[in-house]
């Protein structure tokens, strides 16, 4: 017989649920009962006669999660939730979920008018690296915002970039500014929005700029683009990114999918990435009505 779990235990496991591993096992196979087969393992899983859809198991599990383990996930949903659910709309506002800028990794990257890099610093977290990622993420974003726990936010303020603006998670959910951003956009380095973008997304700007195509060997395409991106100024630069960036995330078929889920899995329908097909599996898993709730 299994020892009883600890809260802890339990929030932890909890939390597994919401790790793109699991989301995508459920969008390849469809089998939700695989792939979250660790709940079942560690008895937290009853059966009830009150049918119930998939999605509601994870939104059972997300409250609780909210309430008393206010990890990284937690943090990245209520931005994309407040922010491009909230304050914009996920047909003008792209996220993008760990997006690599430099030898960092932002933990959360908006792009509507203009590109917010967000990152996390939760109550489990320390400063480590802290002034490495938000020097590496100011030369590619207009703005950079610090998120944390209310209580920590005073003190990231003290030692964060004078640039950079704390925004505190409050205990519902909202955030609130303790320091606004600066706009950043005049310091922006074309290198590091260069290597940001993508083949087809730089030949399209160098092309724009030159205005020639880009009929050159496979094999230097990428050079020849670097040197000629130098020569756009910050604020070009700039705009290129997030042109680019929003176009990844603002058609037809992503916003269908991230509108869809309930709102504890949108950071995962950004984050994942699958097929077409996928996509409408994890759907109609999500719909699916089971007979099971948390114990």
């Amino acid at each position: 017989m299994l020892r009883a779990l600890s809260p802890a235990e339990r929030l932890r496991i909890l939390a597994r649920m919401f790790t793109r591993p699991v989301f995508a096992n459920i969008a390849r196979s469809g089998n939700w009962q695989l792939a979250l087969s660790f709940l079942a393992e560690r008895q937290l899983l009853t059966a009830t006669s009150k049918r119930q859809s998939l999605a509601s198991l994870f939104d059972s599990a997300w409250q609780e999660m909210r309430r008393a383990y206010r990890n990284e996930f937690v943090y990245k949903t209520e931005i994309a939730n407040r922010i491009v659910f909230g304050r914009h709309s996920p047909n003008t506002a792209a996220l993008h979920v760990e997006l690599p800028v430099g030898r960092s990794i932002v933990d959360v990257a908006v792009f509507n008018g203009t590109s917010t890099a967000y990152e996390i610093k939760t109550e489990f977290d320390t400063p480590r690296r802290l002034t490495t990622q938000t020097s590496d993420y100011l030369t590619a974003f207009d703005r950079v915002c610090l998120v944390t726990h209310p209580h920590c936010a005073d003190s990231y303020a003290e030692i964060v970039d004078p640039r950079v603006g704390v925004l505190a998670l409050t205990d519902r959910g909202s955030l609130r500014p303790i320091r606004e951003p600066s706009t950043n956009r005049q310091n922006i380095a074309p290198k590091a929005v260069f290597n940001c973008l993508q083949r087809a997304e730089y030949v399209e700007a160098v092309s724009l700029k030159t205005g020639m195509p880009v009929v050159k060997p496979s094999a230097i395409i990428q050079a020849y683009c670097s040197s000629v991106f130098q020569e756009f100024t910050p604020l070009e630069a700039h705009d290129i990114f997030v042109h680019a960036l929003r176009k990844r995330k603002t058609d037809g078929d992503t916003v269908h999918f991230v509108t869809a889920p309930p709102e504890s899995l949108r950071v995962l329908g950004y984050a994942t990435p699958l097929s077409g097909r996928q996509r409408e599996t994890a759907l109609s898993a999500l719909r699916e009505d089971i007979k099971y709730r948390l114990a």
